[in-house]
């Protein structure tokens, strides 16, 4: 073999060579950008915008993005939680929200839901199960719906959204 063609020979495997290294580069930059998109359903966004609304009035600034947060509508096999938020260190936080929960939920139940679940989420509560002598809830962050009264309603909205926010 010359030394012309085996110079070719080498570039030709070395050009070859640089082609693949460059293409699993470029695959996982893609795989890890992949990892890093937040998935969030569209029937929760206008009820994520209004917590990051209602936060915003609060002095929250409230970033999905930054905070690594998503939300999904899935089957919750408990018959029981008709929400949870999973936390993470290496992946975003999800709020779940129970499918047939939602589907049967009415505006303010899903407000609620939504409100409870980026409470855990976003604001990093726990529950908080005190009520007042007439057994209504004193947080939005209360554990189950056995342990107070609670309804949200346009009367009682803003004292439980400063509690939510502010303590």
């Amino acid at each position: 073999m010359s030394t012309k063609t085996a110079a070719t020979t080498y570039s030709s495997v070395m050009s070859k060579g640089l082609f693949i290294l460059l293409m699993l580069i470029c695959a996982c930059i893609i795989a890890c950008e992949s990892e890093d998109i937040l998935e969030t359903d569209a029937e929760l966004i206008p009820y994520f915008q209004i917590f990051a609304d209602e936060g915003e009035k609060r002095g929250f600034t409230v970033d999905y993005e930054a905070a690594r947060i998503e939300g999904l509508i899935q089957d919750i096999s408990s018959p029981t939680v008709q929400g949870q938020c999973f936390y993470n260190e290496e992946k975003p936080r999800k709020v779940i929200i129970d499918v047939n929960y939602w589907n049967n939920a009415d505006f303010s139940e899903k407000e609620f839901i939504i409100f409870h679940e980026l409470g855990h989420c976003f604001l990093d509560r726990g529950h908080l199960d005190g009520s007042n002598g007439n057994g209504v809830c004193l947080s939005i962050m209360h554990s189950s719906p056995q342990a107070c009264n609670f309804r949200l309603t346009d009367a009682n909205r803003e004292a439980y959204l400063d509690e939510l926010f502010l303590q």
